[in-house]
């Protein structure tokens, strides 16, 4: 069936943030990924890029969001798209943040700190 509900989306924990796996190839979604991640207040994405491309949308709250050498306010409503291989990150406002991603399924995350690469569950 095409329909998952609410209460079957897995969850998962990266660096104090919950994200909520909407759709993924795992589970029929075999192109492309969508999930959400929330940031709690004055928390943050860590510095990373991917070997595609990365657009989300702000659903709640905002904060800055950091895309190689430029830093850009963003708000409920904003959509951002990150170019491949873009080093980004996020800081979270006073009030949170909350992100709905899409990307392709399969999709790298590569962490800036330290050059890890993987695949996470919640694209694969």
């Amino acid at each position: 069936m095409p329909v998952e509900r609410a209460d079957e989306h897995p969850t998962f924990e990266l660096s104090g943030n919950t994200i909520t796996s909407l759709a993924a190839p795992s589970r029929g979604a075999d192109e492309a990924a969508l999930f959400r991640i929330e940031v709690p207040a004055r928390g943050g994405l860590p510095a990373h890029h991917h070997d595609h491309l990365d657009v989300f949308t702000v659903e709640s709250g905002g904060g800055t969001f950091h895309i190689d050498d430029e830093s850009i306010e963003i708000e409920t409503g904003d959509s951002v798209v990150v170019p491949v291989g873009a080093v980004h990150f996020l800081e979270a406002g006073d009030d949170g943040t909350s992100i709905v991603v899409t990307m392709l399924a399969g999709t790298k995350l590569v962490r800036a700190d330290d050059g890890s690469e993987l695949v996470p569950p919640w694209v694969s």
